[in-house]
């Protein structure tokens, strides 16, 4: 049986997300398809446009035929921590046998140089990367940077430029170093580049489409599919947006000591006072946002942060989820009736207990249980946002 795992966030799920996930199948000629999709906030530390159910339900609709969820606190986690854990959740199901994963360059053994001297960190990357970091830069750029400095061809480097090639260098290391069984996939980018901001037709961009979505533009509805287009430009609760949780993050920054702010995850080098000081005087989110965001912090970084706080994220979380395979747990968001022997499977040769209703959490650590707390949390909040509740049983799996 071959079972193609793919990551994803479908932020919203748009055409370019079903061709990869049609191509994937192809490609690997496989018997099922399983996602391990973010939740309700994701990786570039905002809420996602929809809750984790609706985007599930799009994505079994779309051709999957299983979706996990990446816990929480993984999910709003730098981009390494984050394919970490998506790579070995997916390990963990005891039935993936490939990782299908999106590229933007055609040269992909540049991509298996880049990620091998990443994987390997000889004297000469660590040393040059420790001078980068000195010198108050991101950790992103300092890792690019130090790589510039070593011998090596410069396309080689320039394939780190795009943000699909980073994530897939993240996933090539990841499955050398916990599921080398795994095949790795790499699957050419169609359409607009990830970060265009104008739409362009029926493959945008998700950053395109989301601001699209916010402006109201009906010119968006070429590039999703129907069964998301009806809800995400008709259902006045979507698209979900960060300034709709900005005064209750504000809220919760400003209740916190520099104890507790020094505590968060990515949070160092004395940066809990910048955030004091800042949150003090913001007006509201956009404002405070920019006025911590630097060199060294990001954009991104800084709303993981700020999201993190929201969401009572402690720093040590993802590294006790990680460090120990007993910690993982596989939450199920949705599956189709079909693939119902994938979870006889999962729960066979798996080695992460498969969580379908609370009833299941017994089987899970204390720590797989604090992780799963916080996600429940983050969907109460969602549901608080929204007006509604926002709850479904993964045994109401869907009837395609």
């Amino acid at each position: 049986m071959r079972v193609t795992g793919i990551v994803a966030e479908y932020n919203p799920l748009h055409n370019g997300h079903i061709y990869h996930l049609e191509e994937a199948k192809r490609v690997t000629e496989a018997d099922f398809c399983i996602i391990a999709m973010s939740g309700n906030f994701v990786q570039r530390g905002e809420p996602a446009c929809a809750d984790k159910f609706t985007r599930a339900d799009w994505t079994l609709r779309a051709g999957a035929d299983m979706i996990v969820e990446i816990p929480q606190c993984l999910a709003v986690a730098s981009a390494e921590r984050y394919a970490e854990g998506a790579v070995k959740l997916l390990a963990a199901t005891g039935v993936v046998t490939d990782l299908a994963f999106g590229v933007e360059t055609d040269d992909v053994d540049a991509l298996y140089r880049v990620a091998d001297i990443l994987y390997r960190e000889p004297p000469a990357f660590r040393t040059n990367l420790a001078y980068h970091l000195k010198q108050g830069k991101s950790y992103p750029r300092a890792q690019f940077d130090a790589l510039c400095d070593l011998d090596i061809p410069r396309g080689d480097v320039a394939v780190l430029t795009q943000p699909n090639n980073v994530l897939a260098v993240e996933y090539l290391k990841a499955l050398r170093r916990f599921a080398p069984h795994i095949r790795a996939v790499p699957i050419r980018r169609q359409g607009s580049g990830y970060n265009d901001t104008e739409l362009s037709g029926a493959l945008s961009s998700a950053t395109a489409i989301r601001q699209a979505l916010r402006d109201g533009n009906d010119a968006v509805l070429n590039s999703l599919p129907l069964f998301v287009s009806g809800a995400m430009r008709f259902d006045e609760q979507f698209p979900v947006t960060l300034e709709q949780f900005g005064p209750l993050i504000l809220y919760r920054l400003r209740a916190m000591s520099l104890e507790e702010l020094a505590a968060l995850p990515d949070v160092s080098e004395g940066f809990e006072q910048v955030i004091a000081r800042a949150v003090r005087t913001a007006p509201d989110i956009t404002t405070f946002l920019e006025s911590i965001k630097s060199k060294r912090y990001t954009m991104a970084r800084c709303k993981r942060i700020a999201v993190s706080a929201l969401l009572h994220i402690p720093g040590g979380l993802s590294d006790e989820l990680l460090g120990d395979p007993k910690n993982l747990y596989l939450r199920v968001l949705g599956f189709l009736t079909a693939s119902r022997g994938l979870l006889a499977a999962m729960a066979s040769v798996g080695s992460a207990p498969v969580i379908l209703r609370n009833s299941d959490l017994s089987a899970c650590t204390d720590t797989a249980r604090d992780s799963m707390a916080i996600d429940a949390f983050a969907t109460d909040l969602f549901g608080y946002v929204l007006g509604r509740e926002v709850h479904r049983d993964a045994m109401s799996a869907l009837k395609l």
